[in-house]
């Protein structure tokens, strides 16, 4: 009897190492036939439109930059009593607003030169062109720097309001400033070659003489239907 129960256990190990083994092989032959190295060449493969997907991350980036500083200034004024600063609350601002409003300037396109012969129409306004308050037409490469000047003059009108215990001033030019980030966020949209917003019910943007409308964003796929 313990002759056959000993035949049993020896021809189940038996089965069970040639089953062991066989998988084994499988996964090692598996193992081999993979190309070597085709994990690292996936890895290595270029993104499609990085660099303008870049640049466009770095435009936002830079608006953010400029942003924030101004509305933590209206924060703090909005805040205080009467809208009072003090003098180094002031002196702080002013160096976060210019640092931002400095990052935007670097990253945004030069303005092309203006040819002589355009000179005899420097006064013509174009009121749908415009952003700043200086009376003169907006080329779109000139659109960012005008609403950077425009947030910088707002703020300084805020500031000084802020110091000279008048409230009513203070309001006045807090609107302004809201305004002036508006335009400057517009501006670069416009003009920063980002994708155009794809959100239904938001209006189309207008287009700008001599500037390339911007690509519109890719749709989202849709969520598929269980069956």
């Amino acid at each position: 009897m313990r002759s056959h129960v000993s035949s049993r256990a020896a021809a189940a190990a038996v089965c069970a190492v040639l089953v062991l083994g066989t998988a084994g092989t499988a996964v090692a032959t598996t193992v081999h036939d993979t190309p070597a190295g085709a994990g690292a060449e996936a890895a290595r493969a270029p993104i499609a439109d990085a660099a303008a997907i870049k640049q466009q991350a770095e435009a936002l980036r830079s608006l953010s930059c400029a942003i924030q500083p101004v509305t933590d200034l209206l924060a703090d004024v909005l805040a205080a009593e009467n809208g009072q600063l003090s003098a180094a609350d002031v002196q702080k601002h002013q160096a976060a607003i210019k640092k931002g409003l400095d990052a935007v300037k670097s990253a945004a396109p030069a303005a092309p030169a203006k040819p002589a012969g355009n000179a005899g129409n420097a006064g013509q306004v174009n009121p749908v062109n415009a952003v700043g308050s200086d009376g003169e037409s907006s080329a779109p490469a000139d659109l960012t720097a005008q609403a950077v000047a425009s947030v910088q003059k707002s703020t300084d009108a805020l500031l000084k309001a802020a110091t000279a215990k008048d409230a009513t001033a203070v309001a006045t030019q807090s609107k302004a400033a809201v305004t002036s980030l508006v335009n400057l966020t517009t501006a670069l949209v416009m003009t920063g070659g980002l994708p155009a917003p794809n959100l239904p019910g938001l209006p189309e943007l207008p287009k700008l003489p001599g500037a390339e409308a911007p690509a519109p964003a890719p749709e989202l796929p849709g969520v598929p239907t269980t069956p």
